[in-house]
């Protein structure tokens, strides 16, 4: 059963809404509704298009779309009545990220998200100014070895991981940070099972400075968490190390 939200006006409006796409728009375009991309899904199917007002499965929807231009993500709003996408074809990413809303309807393009904020998950108790280097013991792999990078993320989704998956017994924290020095794409997670770099995960040799802390984020699921750290244990036992070179 789905849940038709569009009842309330205003409760649209008060919402913020993204697509993600590797099309070049503009404020005022319109993007219509589509019918699935794979043969198979097609015989009487009807057309959505889909919005999410999650940042981070929009990041994911970008970066996983068709088409060879840079992945982009839009603040939309919709021109008519949006519901809840519960089909699978709507789930993204690992722990339950998703595109969130479908319409039969098309959506208006009032903007485009350019400015991120970068996060870091970890264990550590760290303030404003403070620095994350390079040089520690890793979360993951051997544990005898120093770390030659420092990671950041773009989605607070992966950063969640991130702090939860960090070894110790303090709590997990998320800060926001900026990096000191030049920083590329984390080859752990670019191209491997999804295209691309869709938790826009990142390395730096330079630190990074914290800014502040995320301190209402939500942990994944129990069940979620346990499969990935049976995953990562797997890894290990394959003997499967981070890329650090």
């Amino acid at each position: 059963m789905t849940e038709n939200i569009s009842g309330s006006a205003n409760d649209q409006r008060s919402q913020r809404f993204y697509y993600g796409a590797r099309a070049d728009l503009q404020p005022g375009d319109l993007v219509k509704p589509a019918f699935p991309s794979a043969p198979a899904q097609q015989d009487g199917a009807t057309p959505y298009v889909y919005l999410t007002s999650n940042l981070d499965a929009a990041i994911w929807a970008a970066e996983l779309a068709d088409g060879q231009g840079p992945g982009r993500v839009y603040c939309v709003e919709p021109t008519g009545p949006i519901e809840d996408a519960l089909e699978p074809m709507a789930q993204l990413a690992p722990g339950g990220l998703t595109m969130t809303y479908r319409s039969r309807q098309p959506l208006r393009v009032t903007g485009e998200v350019t400015e991120w904020r970068y996060y870091h998950g970890t264990r550590a108790d760290l303030k404003s100014g403070d620095l994350i280097e390079p040089g520690h013991r890793p979360n993951y792999g051997d544990q005898d070895r120093t770390t030659a990078y420092v990671y950041f993320t773009r989605t607070l989704d992966a950063a969640t991981w991130g702090a939860e998956l960090a070894a110790g017994d303090d709590p997990g924290r998320i800060y926001i940070v900026e990096p000191t020095g030049p920083f590329e794409d984390d080859p752990n997670l670019t191209d491997k099972r999804f295209r691309g770099n869709p938790t826009k995960s990142f390395r730096s040799r330079a630190p990074l400075r914290v800014t502040g802390e995320i301190t209402d984020w939500q942990g994944h699921p129990t069940e979620s968490l346990k499969a990935m750290k049976d995953g990562l244990e797997r890894l290990a036992k394959h003997g499967v190390e981070p890329i650090e070179d």
